[in-house]
């Protein structure tokens, strides 16, 4: 845009803006964001991450007061600043540069610094080589123009899965000298990186004026961005202008990507971008040229897309007054396209490709998770140029979830008013009596009725207006074909006839036949099924002897049909043959594949308890046993229970069970281990002394009545010291025990017990 008109546009955009006098204080450690999602992620270079809507980045610019003070002075100069920079991406990594290039830029929203400058950030300006995640370069859009912070992600990425050469985007809250500047859109640059992506670029042009167009008045709009300066290709461009009709169209195909071009203008048209290429301003945009000298366009400066106001919601076919009275005269390729019925239908067909990418993407939700993660953390703290009111930009917001509802019902009206589309028609199906035939439209015109007509040897076939037909006895050695007629009230119908297949007779259904695992429980499946006009019933045989009640397609063998043939009888009704009836080959059916039971050890692991097994095991199923010490097998050790052995204590017991049933392939199970302990011994009898405590005299210990089985050891003790040697029942006094007391101590020691201990009470001090 000029920007004489620029101002104009940014104060009927930007009520309100003022410039004010000094930035105001950074906020204190503005966040950036988590990267919660990687679905919005497009590419496979290393700033595929970074072009994220979900992730906020942090941009802080330190300019020197000459670059400072010459930008703000002097905002429409295009010379580099130095400057330095220091990136935050949305996961933490911190990224600095001493030395960068930045300057100004745009035309309507260009300002000074205290404006909010959208800024362009160069990397090599100074520094050869100098990249940022594989980036030399970085645009910051201030988004003044875009009251819903959100146009020009959504509008890029409906272009970009259009299939048209586009940018990516993100968000960054930037700070310079240390001073708030808001929270930008950080747009990929359309550079000869940015390119390669996407073709070959040979020569790429922006557009510096208003009305930049490919005709011969306005070619003087087109700056060199990429390439040399020849400007051959965009000349012959330029020349395909002065054609018309069937030979433009003819010209246009070799100096144009036409799919790509036609999927733009159906975008600008679908998402009303009053300011791009398309409608009549023709700004905003860049042209390439490939290696085949074939451009396309690429979309720049989305903030004028979704308008509210209807004036501005662009005609499907570029028709009727322009927004603002500005002017009536639309891009050369629209007023070409639409000129010329095949490019008009094209344009149509991508308008209608356009709304349903809209659907696919499902953009509301994508508009949801973008203002979930800035409008609190980053839109609410905006200060510039003016107080940013967060109901508003909400509202603003939510008018997309209308607005393309509203572009939906109006491109539906639209193609109601539009002669109805010959659709392409398939029939699918063996042309053979008794098949059936099936038929499918493809058009994009969805505001049209379908209907179907079966036709035979051209003439309509009575009753058979469903997208299938099923064909018999009447149809064979005839041509049979659908007539699809395409409906809209006030138009003739569009007709379109799929080719014809003449009709050979039915192929006798095949004999029976048996597939499938011929073991106990499997599946076995007879053939030939019922299909159109063939009939067949069933009925299954052991050893040539029908069974009862098996008359299904299918069938399970039992254990009743272990080692025994299974056949299928089949009889076949089928339209122009005699009935059929034939029995299979046989299969004999082998053993079956048991479900194992589930065995579990009831007890508990202590000496001497008795362990026993539990299961749902199936009647008629043999179980062996075999009780397992440390996973080998304990002689003997056959039964369901199992009593603890002192050989046991200390090591791990299992219970193996093997199964076995008629019919089936024996299965082996093994139980969790359970880990053996010593038990305790049952009885710890008193022990007591008798006898006189004198010396010469001797004591007796008294105990009895312990387990059975268990022995017992003996020790005296002196004032509670064992006395060396005196292990016996009996101990005699001697001088040594004078004025000590003793006691009688018993140990009793069982195999696969603990040891049970006693002692009796001290007795009297001894005397001379």
């Amino acid at each position: 845009m000029k920007l004489g008109m620029g101002a104009k546009i940014i104060g009927l955009l930007i009520s309100g803006l003022t410039l004010v006098a000094s930035a105001q204080p950074a906020l204190a450690d503005q966040p950036v964001s988590g990267i919660s999602s990687t679905a919005y992620n497009e590419g496979l270079d290393k700033a595929a991450a970074f072009y994220n809507p979900l992730a906020v980045s942090n941009v802080k610019l330190t300019l020197p007061d000459a670059s400072f003070n010459e930008l703000n002075n002097n905002p429409g100069t295009v010379v580099y600043q130095h400057a330095a920079v220091t990136i935050t991406t949305a996961d933490g990594v911190v990224t600095s540069f001493a030395d960068i290039g930045v300057r100004i830029k745009g035309q309507a929203t260009r300002t000074n610094l205290y404006g909010k400058a959208p800024l362009k950030l160069k990397f090599d300006q100074f520094v050869p080589g100098q990249k940022f995640m594989g980036l030399t370069r970085m645009t910051l859009n201030s988004m003044v123009q875009d009251p819903s912070y959100v146009h020009e992600d959504m509008t890029y990425r409906i272009y970009r899965a259009m299939g048209v050469i586009a940018p990516r985007t993100t968000y960054s809250w930037v700070t310079l000298n240390g001073q708030d500047f808001g929270l930008y859109m950080n747009i990929e640059s359309v550079d000869s990186q940015m390119l390669k992506r996407w073709t070959t670029p040979k020569h790429l042009y922006s557009s510096n004026c208003y009305g930049a167009d490919l005709t011969p008045w306005q070619s003087g709009c087109y700056d060199t961005n990429y390439g040399d300066a020849d400007r051959t290709d965009l000349n012959a461009a330029v020349a395909v202008s002065n054609l018309d009709g069937a030979d433009w169209w003819t010209a246009v195909n070799k100096v144009a990507n036409m799919t790509e071009v036609i999927n733009l203008m159906a975008t600008d048209i679908f998402t009303s971008n009053w300011d791009g290429y398309t409608d009549v301003v023709q700004n905003n945009y860049f042209i390439v040229f490939d290696n085949n000298s074939k451009l396309s366009l690429i979309p720049w400066g989305e903030d004028g897309t979704f308008p509210m106001d209807p004036s501005a919601q662009l005609d499907w076919l570029g028709q009727g007054p322009a927004f603002r009275n500005w002017g009536n005269s639309r891009s050369v390729m629209l007023r070409k396209c639409v000129a010329y019925d095949p490019c008009k239908a094209l344009l149509i067909q991508a308008e209608v490709a356009a709304k349903n990418t809209v659907s696919r993407l499902d953009m509301v939700t994508e508009k949801n998770q973008i203002t979930a993660v800035i409008n609190d953390a980053y839109v609410a703290h905006e200060n510039r140029p003016t107080f940013v009111y967060l109901p508003g930009v909400i509202s603003w917001q939510n008018w997309l979830d209308t607005f393309f509802d509203q572009r939906t019902t109006s491109l539906t009206s639209f193609l109601l008013t539009q002669p109805p589309v010959a659709a392409a028609v398939a029939v699918a199906g063996v042309p053979r009596v008794g098949q059936i035939l099936n038929a499918t439209a493809s058009t994009y015109d969805y505001s049209a009725t379908s209907a179907f007509q079966w036709l035979r040897d051209g003439q309509a076939i009575t009753g058979a207006q469903a997208s299938t037909y099923q064909l018999g006895a009447t149809d064979l050695n005839h041509s049979i074909s659908v007539r699809l007629s395409q409906t809209k009230p006030g138009f003739t119908s569009a007709e379109t006839t799929s080719n014809a297949s003449v009709i050979s007779p039915a192929v006798a259904a095949p004999a029976a036949a048996i597939s499938g695992d011929a073991v106990v429980n499997g599946l076995l499946s007879a053939t030939p099924i019922t299909a159109g006009d063939t009939q067949v019933s069933y009925q299954w045989l052991r050893a040539g002897r029908a069974i009862a009640g098996a008359t299904a397609t299918t069938y399970s063998p039992t254990v009743v049909d272990f080692q025994k043939a299974i056949t299928v009888r089949t009889t076949v009704l089928q339209t122009g043959f005699k009935t059929a009836i034939s029995t299979s080959n046989s299969k004999t059916i082998q053993a079956g594949t048991m479900t194992a039971p589930v065995i579990t050890i009831n007890g508990s692991g202590v000496m001497a308890q008795t362990l026993s097994a539990t299961g749902t095991i199936a009647a008629g199923t043999k179980v062996s046993w075999q009780w397992l010490r440390d996973n080998t097998a304990i002689q003997g050790a056959t039964r369901v229970n199992y009593s603890i052995k002192a050989d046991d204590v200390t090591h791990k017991l299992a219970l193996r069970a093997t199964f076995i049933r008629t019919g089936f392939n024996p299965v082996t199970t093994l139980t969790d281990q359970i880990a053996v302990v010593a038990a305790n011994q049952t009885k710890v009898p008193a022990v007591s002394i008798s006898g006189l405590t004198k010396v010469g005299r001797t004591l007796s210990g008294i105990a009895s009545g312990w387990d059975s089985g268990s022995k017992q050891s003996y020790q005296w003790l002196r004032d509670g010291v064992a006395i060396t040697g005196e292990t016996a029942r009996t101990h005699k006094l001697v001088a040594a025990d004078i004025g000590a007391t003793l006691v009688f101590a018993v140990t009793s020691k069982k195999p696969g017990f603990v040891d049970a201990s006693a002692q009796s009470a001290a007795s009297a001090q001894v005397t001379n």
